[in-house]
């Protein structure tokens, strides 16, 4: 004797693949939008290089860096914060690309080939 659980298993299968193409399509705006908001503040800062002071006093202020160099503290603040805002640029748009790519693997269809 053989039960027919295809459309109780089908129902939760559609729910299921609903709720993962959403989540895909809130991981690729949400990548988009990281993506973006990196070249975009990578842009404002060729645009205008001397924006990067505000980050560059933040980082001179917390990090006390004026009493390990009372010499020229001022520049190796504006130095390092050049080197930290870039890499955070850079962690910024990876983060964006893998949320790319991973919601373009949820929400693309998935193709299976069965045998019989």
């Amino acid at each position: 004797m053989e039960f027919d659980d295809e459309p109780a298993s089908s129902t939760a299968v559609g729910i299921l693949t609903g709720i993962s193409m959403v989540l895909g399509l809130v991981l690729i705006v949400f990548g988009l939008w990281s993506l973006g908001s990196a070249i975009y503040f990578a842009w404002g800062l060729f645009r205008d290089p001397e924006s990067i002071a505000y980050f560059a006093r933040y980082f001179l202020e917390t990090t006390k860096i004026t009493t390990l160099v009372p010499n020229g503290g001022e520049g190796l603040a504006h130095y390092l914060s050049w080197i930290a805002v870039i890499l955070l640029l850079l962690v910024l748009g990876k983060l964006g690309a893998w949320a790319v790519g991973a919601g373009a693997q949820l929400v693309a269809p998935k193709t299976r080939r069965r045998t019989a």
